[in-house]
């Protein structure tokens, strides 16, 4: 069953003190922005808005910031016998996917509707669905070759979503061709930078409205979007709607939630 459902939000910068600490349950944790490394023995994990973890109950670990812009996650806590249910082990380890673009959005809207949820019988439902879709997905391989140079790229990526390096200069950083870069990028993730780094802005941009942003074309242009028109239709095909649906259901809400 799930035991609870909550929004967590980090303000910890790249100064701060990564304390060990460990989840007494089965925690899925999904990033709705920020970036921050996830240290388990000798194994860290990059976790960003592409990223699902999955905490292993018991098990000692630490948080550690690259960047001052702490992060946004969702946290799913479970009985441990529905994550051995729905995902075939009991967690003995903690696990790390980067799903493909549609199954992060059902993740995100499954999410989502357990956080909104007034029916208990319905917050579990979607819950469920979340580990469902989980199961569904591969974690990532933990030894692939140059996988700390393509993490290095991930993390590149998610500290500055805004930014429009090329492939060759990204490459050329990290210390790989920009066809090997390429290459190995997707083994590791299963997508291509490109569509990885629109994940990252879109997710930025949706935690951005709900906060309150009401300039879209400043909002696509800080994010690196070629053109307000562009942000709006890669974002209605990651959503289902448009950015400024987003902004309209949110100064609704603002407005019922207002003290009269």
């Amino acid at each position: 069953m799930l035991i609870e459902g909550a929004e967590v939000r980090c303000t910890r910068t790249a100064h701060d003190r990564a304390d060990e600490e460990s989840s007494s349950l089965p925690t899925l944790v999904l990033l709705r922005r920020g970036l921050f490394r996830y240290h388990v023995g000798l194994r860290t994990t990059i976790a960003d808005a592409n990223t699902v973890l999955l905490f292993h109950p018991g098990e000692p670990y630490r948080i550690s910031h690259p960047t001052d812009r702490g992060d946004h996650c969702i946290a799913l806590r479970f009985d441990p016998d529905a994550v051995s249910d729905a995902l075939g082990f009991a967690g003995e380890s903690a696990q790390t996917w980067t799903p493909d673009a549609r199954t992060h959005r059902a993740l995100h809207r499954a999410a989502n509707a357990v956080l909104s949820a007034h029916d208990a019988l319905m917050r579990e439902e979607r819950a469920f669905e979340a580990l469902a879709l989980i199961g569904g997905a591969e974690p990532v391989a933990p030894n692939l070759r140059d996988a700390a140079r393509v993490d290095a790229v991930r993390e590149r990526l998610a500290a500055d979503v805004g930014a429009s390096a090329s492939l060759a200069a990204i490459a050329r950083d990290a210390g790989l061709s920009p066809f090997h870069l390429a290459r190995r990028f997707r083994a590791r993730t299963g997508t291509s930078l490109h569509q990885y780094r629109l994940v990252l802005r879109l997710a930025v941009a949706h935690a951005t409205l709900l906060e309150g942003a009401d300039d879209l074309t400043r909002l696509a242009l800080d994010l690196g979007f070629a053109s307000p028109a562009h942000f709006s239709a890669a974002f209605r095909t990651a959503y289902g709607c448009s950015p400024s649906t987003v902004r309209k259901r949110r100064s609704r809400r603002d407005s019922t939630q207002a003290p009269s």
